[in-house]
């Protein structure tokens, strides 16, 4: 029996995001995308997938003006990383430890209403 989520798979349901989302983003990038979703354990492939897709096109103008030092470390995290290439490293880098992302950070800083809070207040009361 095969498994259903070989990579022409996972590359087909990042090339069908990418197109219904109109993120633009190229084959090549796609096929990083599918690298790491590889990396990680296909079972992660729907969230990897929108994590990155999404945020690919400002996380990349933050790599492509990396400091030789960040560069360094990229480097260095590569190498017990071989099928990762060094830019899916500094992908994967600043998706997780990096500055928030316009998509990520859009309700940084935004406070519950006092409504919110007394709905989650009578919840933990209930229980």
């Amino acid at each position: 029996m095969t498994n259903k989520f070989n990579r022409p798979f996972l590359l087909e349901y990042v090339e069908s995001e990418n197109t219904a989302n109109g993120y633009n983003v190229c084959l090549e990038d796609m096929n990083k995308i599918v690298d790491l979703i590889e990396h990680f354990g296909i079972e992660l492939y729907r969230p990897i997938t929108r994590l990155l897709l999404s945020n690919w096109a400002e996380v990349s103008e933050r790599i492509n003006h990396y400091t030789e030092e960040e560069w360094a470390l990229a480097t260095e995290i590569q190498k017990s990383t071989p099928k990762l290439d060094r830019f899916s490293v500094a992908m994967l880098m600043e998706v997780l430890e990096g500055e928030d992302t316009y998509n990520q950070g859009e309700n940084v800083g935004t406070r519950l209403t006092e409504a919110e809070m007394k709905a989650i207040r009578k919840a933990q009361d209930e229980q």
